[in-house]
């Protein structure tokens, strides 16, 4: 089915007895499994059609329309249909449906593209989104530590332990030389890159002495990757991940981020001073609103869209910074 072409002269409008027989069925067949006439899509307002493009075919019906495209063919209706529709059709950055709309996480529905979904909510809209880029932007210092070993100033550095649906990973910035109350450093680490499925960061401030910095990076990822062991176990079982994953898997990552803090201290018998641990955590929903609608902030030189809550200890008060952007 996916060489079948039609020549630019049908390309206004298709009549019915233009398709062979196969492609009637393949439309047939859908519409019927989605309730036909008495489902959703409701009675046909058009014949099958070839798109624009000469690539693929449609069918409207009152209450959407079902998409062919190399074989598949997916349906696409309501407020999802109605944004794909001012963006270009198959026309726009978006190109083809490659799914049926689909539940999301936080009472969300979301279809797939093949460059990019459009995620609803009944409180936004529909919004279109590809991949978003999250990433540690720096850090404020409100207070130092009361310990300076033999320093005026703090050398502190954070380490952080990444969880989303699918995986960990865990990344350390750099130590910050010589920082004082009311300094900031500015810095720039993607702390990952995919689709919007929900994801926790938590954030281990440490005051440099002697220590490798890096073996509290391996602890960390330690830390997440052992709270991460029941959520693995339910991806197991999900048939489609994908996007939709968020829906299921999503709302279990706050719950095992209590386990990060148990692991790690289990872990932190190590020569750097520990300053506090807090851990970030943000929705599907979150991340689309935040990448998508939500303009940075800057504060002393930093730009951001999350913080940590204060980080403190031993004397010592800072906060981290993060971004979110479309990609």
């Amino acid at each position: 089915m996916s060489d079948y072409v039609m020549s630019s002269s049908n390309m206004a409008a298709v009549h019915s007895s233009a398709l062979p027989l196969v492609m009637h069925s393949e439309f047939e067949t859908k519409y019927e499994q989605l309730g036909g006439s008495a489902g959703f899509l409701g009675e046909p307002t058009s014949e099958i059609r070839l798109c624009p493009d000469e690539r693929g075919l449609y069918r409207h019906f009152q209450g959407g329309s079902l998409y062919w495209y190399d074989g598949q063919i997916y349906e696409i209706h309501g407020a999802i249909r109605d944004k794909w529709a001012e963006l270009g059709w198959e026309r726009s950055s978006l190109g083809y449906p490659i799914s049926d709309e689909a539940a999301f996480s936080e009472d969300g529905r979301v279809s797939a593209f093949q460059n990019g979904l459009i995620y609803w909510w009944p409180d936004t809209g529909a919004i279109e989104l590809n991949d978003v880029s999250v990433n540690f932007t720096g850090i404020v210092c409100f207070g130092e530590t009361d310990y300076d070993q033999g320093s005026d100033s703090d050398e502190p550095y954070i380490v952080m332990g990444v969880l989303d649906p699918t995986g960990t990973s865990s990344l350390r910035s750099q130590v910050y030389q010589d920082v004082d109350a009311g300094e900031s450093r500015a810095d720039h680490v993607e702390l990952y890159r995919g689709k919007p499925r929900g994801l926790t960061i938590s954030t281990l401030i440490v005051e440099h002495d002697e220590e490798d910095p890096d073996k509290y990076k391996t602890a960390m990822q330690a830390s997440v990757g052992a709270a991460f062991a029941g959520v693995t176990t339910l991806i197991a079982i999900i048939p489609v991940v994908g996007p939709f994953i968020a829906a299921v898997a999503g709302p279990l990552l706050a719950a095992v981020t209590p386990k990060v803090g148990e692991e790690l201290n289990s872990l932190l018998d190590l020569g750097d001073d520990p300053i506090d641990l807090e851990t970030v955590a943000m929705s599907a929903k979150d991340m689309v609103l935040l990448a998508a609608r939500t303009t940075s902030t800057e504060e002393k030189g930093i730009t951001y869209k999350v913080t940590t809550p204060l980080l403190s200890g031993h004397g010592a008060s800072y906060k981290a910074y993060f971004d979110l952007v479309p990609v």
